[in-house]
């Protein structure tokens, strides 16, 4: 019984390891969304829109790399402190 448990165990580690290798693997080269980008053709930093947001500098900068995404309301709240349409800010 014992040998039994500890080999489901091994075998539900592996599977728990391969899913999350697996989604960060697909979300990787996906990007969601423009802001790097936006913030350069607007001439502003992350820096600078961290503290407009409240925010740390590595949240933006996570943000702008596509690591995370910023919540719809903030999102809302980027396209207003940028002057652009939030549909300026996400990739179709």
């Amino acid at each position: 019984m014992l040998n039994y448990c500890a080999y489901s165990f091994e075998i539900l580690f592996f599977f728990c390891y391969f899913a999350l290798k697996f989604k960060t693997l697909n979300m990787e080269h996906k990007e969601l969304n423009r802001l790097k980008l936006v913030l350069v053709e607007k001439k502003k930093t992350g820096i600078w829109l961290a503290e407009q947001l409240g925010v740390t500098h590595v949240t933006v900068s996570k943000w702008c790399s596509n690591i995370t995404q910023p919540s719809l309301p903030t999102l809302d709240r980027i396209a207003e402190l940028l002057g652009c349409e939030k549909k300026d800010l996400i990739i179709d």
